[in-house]
């Protein structure tokens, strides 16, 4: 069951990306549901899943995007490793500090990936102005939603 929610939310990252990509210009750079689903799966399942599902998610990402190859995934492969670690160490509840995991969760990727693109000696790896500040955002009300989505629900005891 955890590898098919895995798959469904990659191919729906895939599939919004693409969708806001190519019909909404001016979205596109706004969102990344990718470093989302890494993260959350990172969080709510632990560092395998995180490492698995950051892996395929960036090398789904650098296969679309057409840019280096392996760029994105590393990215994300540590963004998922780094949530599976803060899932374990803290008590991730609430909506602030859930907002507040997915804000560091896109720091962190936005990091590595510049960081990347030094060492490639790639051009503009960010947006223009303030588009870090709209991703940080963006991926916080996403991510809030995806956690209550994947995690795992308790069942009810009947007496």
């Amino acid at each position: 069951m955890k590898v098919f929610r895995a798959a469904l939310a990659i191919l729906v990252a895939f599939i919004v990306h693409t969708v806001i990509g190519r019909y909404f210009r001016g979205l596109g750079g706004s969102i990344d549901l990718f470093t989302v689903v890494a993260a959350t799966f990172g969080l709510v399942h632990g560092r395998v899943a995180g490492i698995a599902v950051g892996t395929t998610a960036g090398l789904i990402q650098d296969a679309f995007s057409g840019g280096l190859f392996g760029f994105n995934g590393i990215a994300k492969t540590t963004v998922g490793y780094l949530s599976g670690i803060v899932g374990r160490l803290i008590i991730v509840r609430g909506v602030w500090a859930r907002a507040l995991f997915f804000v560091a969760a896109t720091l962190v990727d936005l990091a590595i990936l510049v960081a990347v693109a030094q060492l490639a000696e790639q051009s503009r790896v960010l947006g223009e102005g303030l588009t870090p500040i709209y991703v940080c955002v963006s991926n916080a009300v996403a991510g809030i939603l995806l956690v209550r989505a994947v995690e795992p629900r308790k069942a009810k005891r009947s007496r």
